[in-house]
């Protein structure tokens, strides 16, 4: 059995290049939680990609790092997955507050139960899951859940015999629009790290920017994306 609490954070070790190639900083499952698909590697060495993937199924992760055959099994992308669950909000269908997900447990790849802090449950019971929120039926019952209304589609018009003399005016063209993310809110690829305390400081022009000890929240994932340390916040919280 394996945790993916005590996977957070070890180091990648690639067994015919004989070197750490990273730490395994997100998990990612198939839609229904019933496999982990894909393990998030984060580096702050140059030699390697800030970011890249390895499908779970070529990771081994039984001792105090996890390890991959060679640098060939890492892919391009997360594919069609979603996150780690683990802090999200979790509900039962009668709308009773279970806590947070606080842990995923597999057997290989595959997962064997969902750890929240009032109850534990298997995948076949997840009746909804997205980036802000889970629910589960604890009924033993199946619930089937009304499918979201499909728009028709808008009916042809019918043909209007067109004046080729009509005079044609241009249209303005629109004006563009600059959005930016507002601050303070969460940066969606680092949630997982919301609740875990950071081990070693975070450091930035040669002084403490997050201190050791400091458990994770929304402000301090915003420091660290203000000062360029996200990949040094996610190597140091687990």
């Amino acid at each position: 059995m394996t945790k993916i609490s005590d996977l957070l954070g070890k180091p990648l070790l690639s067994l015919a290049d004989a070197k750490v190639v990273g730490y395994v900083s997100n998990v990612r499952f198939d839609q229904k939680l019933t496999r982990a698909r894909i393990a998030e590697i984060t580096c702050d060495d140059d030699d390697f990609p800030e970011r890249s993937y390895v499908r779970f199924s070529d990771l081994r992760c039984d001792g105090d790092a996890a390890v991959i055959k060679s640098l060939s099994v890492f892919v391009t992308d997360n594919g069609a997955t979603v996150a780690c669950p683990i802090n999200l909000p979790c509900y039962n269908q009668s709308g009773k507050d279970l806590g947070h997900i606080r842990d995923v447990v597999l057997e290989k790849s595959t997962v064997v139960q969902i750890v929240c802090d009032k109850a534990n449950f298997v995948p076949k019971e997840l009746l909804s899951l997205s980036e802000r929120l889970c629910i589960c039926n604890d009924t033993g019952a199946p619930i089937k859940l009304a499918r979201p209304k499909v728009p028709k589609p808008t009916p042809k018009a019918s043909a209007v015999p067109v004046d080729l003399h009509a005079s044609v005016q241009t249209p303005t063209p629109p004006q563009s629009v600059t959005v930016t993310r507002t601050p303070g809110d969460p940066v969606k690829d680092y949630s997982f790290l919301l609740g875990k305390p950071v081990r070693t400081p975070v450091l930035a022009s040669g002084r403490v920017l997050i201190a050791a000890g400091t458990v994770v929240s929304e402000k301090t994932i915003e420091l660290a994306r203000r000062a360029g340390k996200l990949v040094q916040l996610a190597l140091r919280a687990y």
